[in-house]
C-alpha cells in the first residue's frame, strides 16, 4: 500500500503532461517589441523554427492583404468602366440618365489615369491601420466629440451600411482571426480589446480614402464603393483563411481555447508598470483576462446567452448543495484536464441516463485510477456548470436526430473534447457559430436519419466517423483541430454540394417561370369566366375567347403586365367581340359587319400567338363572321378546364396570400422522410414562392421531392409523415430551446 501510495503522484504527472502536450506559452513582450521574446512559428517535424516577433508577424499580414487587395481598385475600376459603356450604348437610355453616365464615365477616365495616385492612398492607408495596432486607426485622428466634414459624413453615410454588411457575410471568419489577435495583443501587455486590421470597416475606409470626395462624384464614388464591396465577397474568404492560418501557424491560439492566452496575459511586467490605457479589463469582449490564483471564471459581459446558461446550471447545482459541500475540496483545474485529458484517450464512456451523467461518471473513475476517493473531492462550480451544459446540449441532439447505435456512440465521447472548449471558451454558446460548434452541427447532420442500405448516406456516415476520431485523436486544447476538420467535411462535400445546387437551381427556375404562367392562365380563366358567366353565345364566339382570347390575355400579362396598355387592350377585344355577337342577336345588320371589320386584325394576332399559320387563321376568322351573318343556336358555354401540361402546379383552392405571409418554414430547413420500409430520406427546402409562398423540397441530389404550399408542408409535418429539423442547424436550434428553458426557469 505505502508503495502503491509512493507511485500516485507519478500517475498524476505523467497525467498532466499528457493533457498539457499541446499547450505552448510564449512570454510577454513589450509592444514596441524592444527586447521582446520572438514568436516562434514550427516549421514540421526536424524543421527549424521560423522566429519573428508580433511587428513582423503583422507586417506579413499587411504585406498579403496588400498583395491580395490592391489590385482590386483597377479591377472595380474596369468593370465600372464597361457597365457605363453598355448603358450608354443601349437605345432605351433616356437623354437624361445618358447625361449622367456621360459624367460618371468622365470621371473614371479621370481616376483610371490617376489609377497609381489612388493605389498609393490605399497602401498608405493600410499601412496606417496596422502601424498603431493594436489601437483602433479612429482613435488616433478624432476625439469622440468631433464634428464631421460634409465630405466625411457622406463617406459614412455610404460606407457604414457596406462594411456592415460584409461583417456580417464573414463574422465567422473575422472573430478567428480576432481572437488569435487577442491572443498576440496579450503578448505586448496590451489589456484593452485590440482591433483588427482587416475588419470590413477599416478595409472600406481605405478605399474611400484612396478615392477621395474630391476625385469623383457621389454617384460615382458611391457605384465604385458597391463595385468594391462585390469584389471583397469574392476575395474576402481566402484572405480571412490565410491569416487565420498564419496568425495559427505562429502560435497565437484561440482566445480561450486552452489556458495559452490567459497564462500569456499574465506574464511580464506588473500591472502598475504599464500604461493605464491598457490596464482597463475590457467591459466588452474580455476574451484575454490578467490571470488570479484560481481559473478565470468562463462568464463575460458581452455573451448573453452562455451568461443565461450557465446562470441556469448554476440553479440546478444549488439543488444539490448538500452533495457538493460534503466533500473534501474540489478538482483543481490542472487535475480536472489531465482527467479530461486520460478519459479522451480511453475513448470509453459508462453508462448512464444522460450524457452529464456518464461524463461524471467517466471522469469520477479516472479521478479513481489516479488514487483519488470520490467521496473526498467534488466538481468546483465552474465544471459543475460546464458538465451540466455540455450534457444538456448533446442529450438534445442525440434525442431530436435519428442517429443510429454506433454513430450515436462517437456523439458521446465528443462531449469530452466539447467539455473542455465549455470550460475554455466564454463564447462557445453564442449566436456567432465558433469552428468547434460549426463542425458539431455538421457531424449531427451527417450522422442524421442514415440508411446503412443507401451507398451515398453510408458514404456520409463514414466521413462524420472520421472526423469524429480525427477529432478525440487530435492533442487535447488545440483549437485548430476543428477548423481543420470543418474544411474536411467541405472539401469532401464541395463537388456533391455543387452538383445539388445546380440541379436544385435548374428546378426552382423552372417552376418559377411556370408558376408565373400558371398565375397568368389563372387570371386569364378568371377574366374569361367573368365574361361568360350567364350569357349566351354563338359557339363560334364562345370558342374563340375560351382559346384564342385566352391564350393572347395570358401571353399579355405574362410580358407586360395586368397594369400594361397591352393587357387592357386584350381585355377590350374580347368586350367588343361580346357586344358583337349582342348586336348580331338584335339583327345589327352592317353594324356588326363594320365592328368585326375593325376588330379582324386584332383577331388575327390573338390567332397567331395561339401558333395558327395565316391559313387556319384565315379559316377560324371566316368561320366567325359567317355565323354572325347566319346566326346558329346561341348557348351558354362553360370554359374548357386545364388538363395534362396545362394542369397548374399547385390545387386551385390555393391562397397565396396565406402562402406568404406563412413564415413557419425557411429556406435551408432541413426535413426527414421515412419509408414504409423504414428507410429516412433528407430532404431541404431549397426555394419559396415569391408569388405564391409555395416550398420546394428537394433530396440530397438537389431533385424535386415535393412542391407544397406551407399549410400542407405544416400537415404533414404535424401527422409525422415530414420531422423537420432547426432553420439554423442542429446546434443553433438545440441551443436556442436550452436558452428559452433557462429564461423560463
Amino acid at each position: 500500500m505505502h508503495l502503491a501510495r509512493s507511485r500516485r503522484p507519478d500517475f498524476r504527472l505523467r497525467a498532466l503532461r499528457r493533457a498539457q502536450s499541446a499547450c505552448v506559452i510564449v512570454p510577454a513582450v513589450h509592444r514596441d517589441g524592444v527586447g521582446a521574446m520572438p514568436v516562434s512559428t514550427a516549421q514540421g517535424p526536424g524543421d527549424g523554427m521560423r522566429v519573428e516577433t508580433p511587428a513582423q508577424l503583422m507586417d506579413s499580414l499587411r504585406r498579403e492583404a496588400a498583395a491580395r487587395l490592391l489590385p482590386l481598385l483597377g479591377e472595380g475600376l474596369r468593370i465600372e468602366r464597361d457597365r457605363l459603356q453598355r448603358e450608354l450604348g443601349d437605345p432605351a437610355t433616356t437623354p437624361r440618365t445618358r447625361e449622367a453616365l456621360a459624367e460618371d464615365l468622365t470621371g473614371l477616365t479621370v481616376l483610371s489615369a490617376e489609377l497609381i495616385r489612388h493605389e498609393h492612398r490605399w497602401q498608405k492607408a493600410l499601412a496606417d491601420v496596422f502601424a498603431v495596432w493594436p489601437e483602433p486607426p479612429v482613435a488616433q485622428h478624432r476625439s469622440g466629440y468631433s464634428l464631421l466634414s460634409d465630405d466625411e459624413l457622406q463617406a459614412q453615410l455610404i460606407g457604414q451600411p457596406v462594411a456592415e454588411a460584409l461583417d456580417r457575410r464573414f463574422e465567422s471568419a473575422r472573430d478567428v482571426i480576432d481572437r488569435r489577435l487577442y491572443t498576440l495583443a496579450a503578448r505586448l501587455q496590451y489589456r484593452t480589446r485590440p482591433s483588427n486590421p482587416l475588419a470590413a470597416r477599416f478595409l472600406i475606409d481605405t478605399f474611400l480614402l484612396a478615392f477621395e470626395a474630391g476625385d469623383c462624384g457621389r454617384r460615382l464614388r458611391a457605384a465604385l464603393l458597391r463595385r468594391h464591396e462585390t469584389l471583397l465577397e469574392r476575395d474576402l474568404a481566402a484572405l480571412y483563411a490565410w491569416c487565420n492560418t498564419r496568425l495559427g501557424d505562429a502560435g497565437c491560439a484561440l482566445a480561450g481555447d486552452g489556458d495559452q492566452a490567459a497564462l500569456i496575459a499574465g506574464l511580464g511586467a506588473p500591472v502598475g508598470t504599464v500604461p493605464a490605457s491598457k490596464t482597463r479589463l475590457w467591459e466588452q469582449g474580455n476574451a484575454v483576462a490578467q490571470v488570479a490564483a484560481g481559473a478565470a471564471s468562463t462568464a463575460q459581459a458581452d455573451a448573453p446567452r452562455g451568461n443565461l446558461l450557465r446562470r441556469h446550471a448554476r440553479r440546478q447545482r444549488d439543488a444539490r448543495r448538500a452533495e457538493i459541500d460534503a466533500a473534501a475540496r474540489t478538482f483543481r483545474r490542472e487535475e480536472f484536464m489531465s482527467m479530461l485529458a486520460l478519459l479522451q484517450a480511453d475513448r470509453a464512456l459508462p453508462p448512464g441516463p444522460s450524457h452529464a451523467a456518464r461524463l461524471r461518471e467517466g471522469l469520477y473513475i479516472v479521478a479513481a485510477r489516479l488514487g483519488t476517493d470520490r467521496n473526498e473531492v467534488a466538481f468546483d462550480g465552474e465544471q459543475d456548470d460546464a458538465l451540466t451544459l455540455v450534457g444538456a446540449l448533446f442529450d438534445l441532439l442525440a434525442t431530436r436526430h435519428q442517429i443510429q447505435p454506433t454513430a450515436r456512440e462517437r456523439l458521446a465521447l465528443l462531449t469530452v473534447p466539447w467539455l473542455q472548449l465549455a470550460l475554455d471558451d466564454p463564447y462557445l454558446f453564442e449566436a456567432s457559430s465558433p469552428p468547434a460548434m460549426q463542425l458539431l452541427s455538421q457531424l449531427v447532420d451527417l450522422w442524421d436519419s442514415g440508411d446503412p442500405g443507401d451507398p451515398q448516406s453510408a458514404e456520409l456516415q463514414a466521413l462524420a466517423d472520421r472526423v469524429a476520431d480525427a477529432v478525440l485523436d487530435g492533442p487535447q486544447g488545440d483549437g485548430r483541430v476543428f477548423a481543420a476538420q470543418l474544411a474536411q467535411i467541405d472539401a469532401a462535400l464541395a463537388a456533391g454540394r455543387r452538383r445539388a445546387e445546380a440541379v436544385e437551381r435548374r428546378t426552382w427556375q423552372a417552376l418559377r417561370g411556370r408558376e408565373r404562367l400558371d398565375a397568368a392562365r389563372r387570371q386569364a380563366r378568371l377574366e374569361l369566366e367573368r365574361r361568360l358567366h350567364g350569357r349566351a353565345l354563338l359557339p363560334s364566339v364562345a370558342g374563340f375567347l375560351d382559346v384564342e382570347w385566352r391564350q393572347a390575355l395570358a401571353q399579355a400579362w405574362l410580358r407586360d403586365g395586368a397594369d400594361s396598355d397591352r393587357y387592357r387592350e386584350v381585355l377590350s377585344l374580347g368586350d367588343a367581340l361580346i357586344e358583337s355577337d349582342g348586336l348580331a342577336a338584335r339583327d345589327g345588320g352592317s353594324a356588326v359587319a363594320d365592328r368585326l371589320l375593325g376588330m379582324l386584325p386584332a383577331l388575327r394576332e390573338c390567332c397567331a400567338q395561339h401558333g395558327a399559320d395565316a391559313g387556319a387563321a384565315e379559316t377560324r376568322l371566316a368561320g366567325l363572321v359567317a355565323e354572325h351573318a347566319s346566326p346558329t343556336t346561341r348557348q351558354t358555354h362553360v370554359p374548357t378546364p386545364p388538363a395534362g401540361d396545362d394542369a397548374p402546379l399547385l390545387p386551385d383552392d390555393a391562397d397565396p396570400v396565406a402562402g406568404l405571409a406563412d413564415t413557419t418554414f425557411a429556406e435551408g430547413q432541413r426535413f426527414v422522410r421515412t419509408d414504409a420500409l423504414g428507410a429516412s430520406r433528407t430532404l431541404r427546402l431549397a426555394w419559396r414562392s415569391s408569388l405564391s409562398g409555395a416550398c420546394l423540397l428537394v433530396n440530397t441530389t438537389g431533385a424535386r421531392e415535393f412542391l407544397l404550399m406551407p399549410s400542407a408542408l405544416r400537415e404533414m409535418v404535424e401527422s409525422g409523415q415530414l420531422r423537420s429539423r432547426p432553420s439554423g442547424g442542429a446546434v443553433a436550434g438545440a441551443l436556442a430551446t436550452l436558452a428559452a428553458q433557462a429564461s423560463g426557469a
